[in-house]
């Protein structure tokens, strides 16, 4: 028997090259004529369908994770963009809540009955005097309006104080809270007639040199009694809080609260004299 040979021949490339076309061919045709390959092509999906999805899942990842950023960031601006909104709509709502308060008041002001030989004139509050031991306002109406000085100024429930200071377009009210101001009242309860005076707060009023026996008592309503000409009659001033005994003096003194509302409106109204001028 002959030797094998040392070294085997081994088929060249130009001749792998066309067995392997022919078999590729010779597949393409059974497949296309007779699916013959659709058992090793299913199979084979199969076993590379894992790979394939291990393989996808990191830029599946990636992808997602951009998504989800790209869409927070969105969310951000437009929760910041609504939040925005939200402010302008609050601040609009209470300048609308402003509106609405000023208007019922002022219609308040169009219905209100004024003392016999007085007139309402409507003015706007444009400025307050800081200093704290006289209570001044500065409004908007002035003798080019017929207003004239010491007229008395009210809100729609009680006196607040009296011109003191008139110019062509601007007028000076003191409150009747100021230390220097006082108006002569009357108990509605009895007739008693006091003077109630400014202590510098807008919250109180005082009755001094009070008669010790005087009749009068906590929840007593004081109005304008018309007879130092400033005040017409009937004015509601303030009401009697509590009456203090005399201390190391003959006097008693009434603590009492005033019936306008002071430093908490806009407009307040003068009572100008009838037939003044326009």
């Amino acid at each position: 028997m002959a030797p094998a040979p040392m070294f085997a021949r081994a088929m060249g490339l130009p001749a792998r090259l066309a067995l392997y076309g022919v078999i590729c061919v010779a597949l393409m045709v059974l497949d296309h004529r007779y699916d013959a390959m659709t058992t090793v092509r299913v199979g084979s999906a199969s076993l590379i369908h894992p790979l394939q999805s291990a393989l996808a899942r990191p830029f599946e990842f990636l992808g997602e994770a951009g998504e989800f950023f790209a869409t927070h960031g969105q969310l951000l601006r437009e929760k910041r963009r609504l939040e925005i909104d939200r402010e302008r709509l609050a601040a609009l709502l209470q300048g609308y809540a402003a509106l609405q308060s000023e208007n019922a008041y002022l219609q308040g002001v169009l219905k209100l009955t004024p003392p016999a030989g007085s007139e309402p004139l409507a003015a706007r509050i444009t400025r307050v005097l800081p200093n704290p031991f006289v209570r001044k306002l500065v409004v908007d109406r002035g003798s080019a309006d017929g207003v004239e000085a010491g007229r008395p100024v009210v809100d729609l429930t009680g006196l607040v104080g009296q011109v003191t200071e008139v110019y062509p377009n601007s007028s000076v009210i003191t409150l009747l809270t100021s230390k220097e101001e006082a108006a002569p009242v009357q108990n509605q309860r009895n007739g008693l007639r006091l003077i109630v005076s400014g202590i510098g707060s807008d919250n109180l009023l005082e009755v001094r040199y009070l008669d010790m026996h005087a009749d009068l008592k906590a929840g007593d309503l004081l109005t304008t009694s018309g007879i130092d000409g400033v005040y017409p009659a009937g004015i509601q001033v303030a009401r009697v809080v509590s009456v203090e005994a005399p201390r190391q003096t003959p006097f008693a003194r009434a603590v009492c609260q005033p019936i306008g509302h002071i430093g908490q409106h806009r407009y307040v109204l003068i009572l100008k004299s009838k037939g003044g001028k326009p």
